[in-house]
């Protein structure tokens, strides 16, 4: 029965080979291939808690059998439970099982407790036992990355796609394509990356995964005539929603008297700049239904061209022509210098304005709004912690006041024990607040989060901390912007350099 088990399993019908598992299981509590066995299986079929119970009963059985380890390492790890996933593989090793594939998993588990480094040898030792273990060369460079290793990953990668056996899929040298790209951009070489895309994407033209990174790469290199045609990629990137049945690319021509529903996309920083469309499409004629998410409603309902205004949640009212809101520099045929760059285009209602100013009183000192962490899934290319900016926040010449609602619970350690800055997170329900907030404050002082495009589109002066390999819009080597004439842009001049753009930001100081 066992041995039909395992067939079933080897032809990729794991239920059968599962059924019979378990009774033989049921006739004999104690058999060791039979627990092993299903609880191989189920960890293939996902049932991770009934993987490990299963393991462990087997390994209970034989303590000193390396490959249950193995195996029970693969299970806690799928789990998430990396120290017990550790404690496993390390078990195999000790009894005898010191190949790649046991070192590489155990790098992951490292991983997966931020122990880089440690990773880092796990997979160099993987490699000097087995030099073409496909896993362990891409963990290699993705964890030389993501422990600032930058040189080291590029080469990496470069290395993973050399030693591809023949006859790997395009699509897997493709992720290793994309990913090495990234890398390139965090470096600073744009054009390298571009290069690098185009020329895997000529060999490969039925390969759509790297067209959204040559997007950015256009973008980042301020070749928007061919990066906002690329950018239309977005909808087939992985994570990224997908395109409305009924979504189109505006003809300007075709849209006079036509009801048009502009839908938001992205995060709230995206919206923010790309508002500034919404009055020159007014102006070529259309009727505009304007889609964004409940905390920018109320800047929305101050746009005066704007005839319906809805939540993403409502159901879509009546129209002719349906878009998104990213999609429109390229309806625009925008370039670096036909951006529509009046500001202020936006504004805070009034009633907001008068109650912030209210709550903030007298103007004793300069006011300078400060922000140095947005959203969860800005934190870790674009935050800086609060205490870097002490050096900051030591001029006595402006009152400084917090921007941003969300506060890390190690920032709030430091806020509470200086007292440098004032926080207004109860004040700030949405964006509304927030921009009256902005609109009270001599100078803004921000890291790249809706923040910073807010402050440009309410034309406050705004000065922009930006990390190494900045986001595509703020475009390479200029300390301003096509997008908010009243920016400066501070700039990492290596990366994770925060110091150096701190130091820069207080000699510029004017208070």
């Amino acid at each position: 029965m066992i041995q039909d088990a395992a067939r079933h399993y080897a032809a990729g019908d794991p239920v059968n080979a599962a059924h019979i598992c378990r009774a033989i299981i049921q006739a004999d509590p104690r058999h060791f291939d039979a627990l092993h066995l299903l609880g191989v299986i189920c960890a293939a079929l996902g049932h991770r808690a009934d993987s490990v119970c299963y393991l462990l009963r087997a390994a209970a059985l034989r303590p000193h059998d390396p490959r249950i380890h193995f195996d029970l390492g693969n299970a806690f790890g799928a789990l998430q439970r990396f120290g017990k996933a550790e404690e496993s593989y390390r078990t195999a090793l000790t009894l005898g099982n010191r190949d790649a594939g046991v070192l590489n998993n155990l790098g992951l588990t490292l991983r997966g407790q931020e122990r880089l480094e440690e990773a880092i040898k796990c997979f160099q030792s993987a490699l000097a036992i087995d030099p073409w273990h496909s896993s362990a060369l891409l963990n290699l460079p993705r964890t030389w990355a993501a422990s600032g290793h930058l040189e080291e990953a590029a080469g990496g990668f470069q290395r993973a796609r050399a030693l591809c056996p023949a006859g790997t899929p395009p699509d897997q040298i493709a992720g290793i394509v994309n990913e090495h790209a990234r890398l390139l951009m965090d470096l600073g070489l744009a054009d390298d990356a571009l290069r690098l895309l185009r020329d895997f994407s000529a060999a490969h033209p039925d390969i759509t995964s790297p067209r959204w990174n040559i997007a950015l790469a256009l973008l980042t290199l301020g070749r928007f005539a061919e990066g906002w045609p690329a950018y239309e990629a977005r909808w087939q990137a992985p994570g990224h929603d997908r395109a409305h049945r009924d979504y189109r690319v505006l003809d300007l021509d075709r849209v006079a008297g036509q009801r048009v529903l502009v839908e938001e996309e992205q995060g709230r920083g995206d919206i923010i700049q790309c508002l500034r469309y919404i009055q020159p499409l007014a102006a070529r004629g259309a009727r505009i239904c304007l889609s964004v998410h409940a905390d920018l409603l109320p800047l929305a309902r101050e746009l005066p061209e704007v005839e319906w205004i809805m939540e993403p949640d409502m159901e879509a009212a009546e129209y002719d022509q349906r878009t998104s809101i990213m999609s429109l520099p390229l309806a625009f045929h925008g370039t670096a210098t036909s951006i529509p760059a009046g500001v202020p285009y936006l504004r805070p209602p009034a009633r907001r304005i008068a109650r912030m100013r209210h709550m903030l009183g007298s103007n004793q000192k300069p006011r300078v709004g400060v922000a140095w962490s947005g959203s969860a899934s800005s934190q870790a290319r674009a935050a800086i912690p609060a205490e870097r900016l002490a050096l900051l926040f030591r001029r006595t010449g402006a009152a400084f006041h917090c921007l941003q609602k969300d506060i890390l619970s190690t920032d709030q350690e430091f806020l509470s024990a200086n007292r440098f800055v004032t926080v207004h997170r109860d004040d700030l329900r949405d964006f509304g607040d927030t921009a009256a907030l902005i609109e009270a404050m001599d100078l803004v002082i921000t890291i790249d989060t809706a923040v910073a495009h807010l402050a440009g589109a309410l034309a406050k002066p705004v000065w922009i901390m930006l990390p190494f390999s900045p986001d595509w819009r703020w475009l390479l080597n200029r300390d301003d912007s096509p997008w908010y004439p009243t920016a400066r842009l501070f700039r990492q001049q290596s990366p994770g350099d925060w110091d150096s753009v701190v130091r820069a930001v207080v000699a510029a100081f004017p208070y």
